[in-house]
C-alpha cells in the first residue's frame, strides 16, 4: 500500500544518511518492494520519494531511478477521468474553454497533472488539473500524523512534535487549494516581472478555479536533463537557484516550502531559470524574519556570541546552564551554511560526512536531544535543506558564502548575477539597491 510504501520510505531516509547503513542485501531487497509500489504513490507519500530521489545519495541504483522518475511524473490519469473536473470547475465544455487540449500530459505528480493547450487567442497554455480523488486521500494522510509525531521525537525529543505536525499538515494542505496557490503564483510572478536570470509564469486566471490552475506555457530543460550541461552552465543555475530561494527566504520572507526538482525549468545556456508549482508558500512574521535573518547573519560572521543569544531568542534551545546551546548553533550552522567559506567552491553533500550512529549518538545526538524547533522555521528548513540537495547534485560552484551576505545582511553584489539584480531592482525601487531590502 501506499501508506506502508511510505513508512519504508521514511526509513530509509534514516538508513541511508550516511554510508554504513543497511546491510546491501537488505537494502536491494526493500528497495524492489518500493520500486513496485511507486506507480501507485499520490498525496504525502509521494512528496516523501521525491525529496529521497535528490536527498539520499547512496541509494540502490533500482530504488534510485524509481525515484527520480517521480520528480516530474508519475503514472498519469486517463484523460477521460481528468477531463470532467476540468469542465466542472471551469463551468464549460472543452470545447469552449480551448481551442485545443493534448489529452496526454505533459508531466504527472502527486496531487495532479498538467496538460498543454491553446487557448481561442492563440496562446500556449500548461493546465494543471487536481485529480479527482486526492483531496480526500491527502485528507486522511494529514488526519493521523502520529507517525510523523513518533519520527520528529525520535530525532528531535525536545522539538514541539505536535506543533511541527500541525506546521506541516497546514502547510500540505494549503497544496490542495488551487485558488490559494494560483494567487501565490501571481503575487511571484509580478515580484519577479522582469528579473534578468528569475521567471515565474503568469497565471491565467479566466481559466483557473478550485481544481484547475492554468498558466504561461514555459519551454525549458528538466533537472535531469541539465545535469549533463557544462560545469559553467550548472554552476550558473546553481547561482540562480540559491539567489532565487535566498531572496525570498531573507529578503521578502516570503517562500515556496517545495524545493524538490521538478518545479524548476533552465534554459539551456544556463541564462535563465523558471520556477513552478506555488502550493506550499509560507510567509514568515516579521519578527521571526528579523530574528532569523540576524540569526544566520551572525553565523556568517562566526560570531559566537551573537549567534548563541539569536538561538535562545528564536526558540532553538532553552536557557540554562545544561542547555547545550554550543552544540545546537555549531549543528545548525553545519545544517545552515555547508560550505562554510566565502571563497569559491563546490557545493557540498549535507549528508556525505553524516552517519546514523551520528545522528543516534555522540555529539550529534546529544543535539537531538536538546535542538528546538521553532513552528515558523519548519519549512524554512525544508526549504533550504532541499535547495542544497539539489546545488549538490547539481555540482554547482560559486562563492556562496559572499552570495549569501548579500540577501542577508545587505552586502554588495559579489558576481555579475548580483549586480544585474541589484541594477532591476534599483529601477523598480529607486534608491533600494541591496537585495536584502527586496521586501
Amino acid at each position: 500500500s501506499a501508506r506502508a510504501s511510505a513508512g519504508w520510505l521514511a526509513g530509509a531516509a534514516m538508513r541511508g544518511l550516511g554510508r554504513s547503513g543497511v546491510a546491501e542485501k537488505v537494502r536491494r531487497a526493500a528497495a524492489a518492494r518500493v520500486a513496485e509500489g511507486l506507480g501507485q504513490l499520490k498525496g504525502l507519500a509521494m512528496k516523501l520519494g521525491q525529496v529521497l530521489s535528490f536527498a539520499v545519495e547512496d541509494l540502490p541504483p533500482e530504488l534510485q531511478d524509481a525515484l527520480q522518475a517521480l520528480q516530474t511524473s508519475s503514472p498519469p490519469r486517463p484523460f477521460e477521468d481528468i477531463a470532467p473536473v476540468i469542465e466542472r470547475a471551469l463551468r464549460r465544455p472543452l470545447s469552449e474553454a480551448f481551442a485545443r487540449i493534448d489529452p496526454a500530459p505533459v508531466a504527472a505528480a502527486s496531487i495532479g497533472q498538467v496538460h498543454r493547450a491553446i487557448l481561442d487567442d492563440g496562446r500556449a497554455v500548461a493546465v494543471k488539473v487536481q485529480y479527482p480523488d486526492v483531496a480526500a486521500a491527502v485528507r486522511a494522510d494529514v488526519a493521523n500524523l502520529s507517525v510523523l509525531v513518533r519520527s520528529v521525537r525520535l530525532l528531535a525529543p525536545r522539538i514541539d512534535a505536535e506543533l511541527v505536525a500541525r506546521e506541516v499538515r497546514e502547510r500540505f494542505l494549503d497544496e490542495l487549494d488551487y485558488v490559494a496557490e494560483a494567487r501565490h503564483q501571481a503575487a511571484f510572478a509580478a515580484r519577479f516581472e522582469g528579473h534578468p536570470f528569475i521567471s515565474v509564469p503568469r497565471v491565467i486566471a479566466s481559466h483557473s478555479a478550485a481544481e484547475v490552475l492554468t498558466s504561461e506555457w514555459v519551454d525549458g530543460l528538466r533537472f535531469q536533463e541539465a545535469l549533463g550541461g557544462a560545469e559553467d552552465v550548472r554552476s550558473r543555475q546553481g547561482e540562480i537557484l540559491f539567489r532565487f530561494v535566498y531572496g525570498c527566504v531573507f529578503g521578502w520572507g516570503t517562500f515556496d516550502g517545495d524545493p524538490h526538482p521538478g518545479n524548476y525549468l533552465f534554459d539551456r545556456d544556463g541564462s535563465r531559470v523558471t520556477f513552478l508549482d506555488f502550493g506550499c508558500v509560507k510567509r514568515l512574521p516579521e519578527p521571526v524574519l528579523r530574528g532569523w535573518r540576524s540569526f544566520v547573519g551572525a553565523l556568517l560572521d562566526r560570531d559566537r556570541a551573537a549567534s548563541r543569544e539569536h538561538a535562545l531568542r528564536l526558540g532553538f534551545v532553552e536557557a540554562g546552564p545544561e542547555a547545550g546551546i554550543d552544540g545546537v548553533v555549531a549543528a545548525l550552522t553545519r545544517l545552515y551554511l555547508p560550505f562554510g567559506q566565502d571563497g569559491p567552491q563546490r557545493f557540498p553533500s549535507l549528508w556525505k560526512s553524516v552517519s546514523p550512529a551520528d545522528i543516534l549518538g555522540g555529539e550529534l545526538g546529544d543535539v537531538r536531544r536538546r535542538l528546538r524547533v521553532p513552528g515558523d522555521l519548519v519549512f524554512v528548513n525544508r526549504t533550504l535543506a532541499g535547495m542544497y540537495m539539489v546545488l549538490s547534485r547539481l555540482g554547482a560552484t560559486a562563492s556562496w558564502g559572499r552570495i549569501a551576505r548579500e540577501y542577508v545582511s545587505g552586502a554588495p553584489p559579489s558576481t555579475p548575477l548580483g549586480a544585474a539584480e541589484q541594477a532591476w531592482a534599483r529601477e523598480r525601487r529607486p534608491g533600494e539597491g541591496s537585495p536584502a531590502n527586496h521586501r
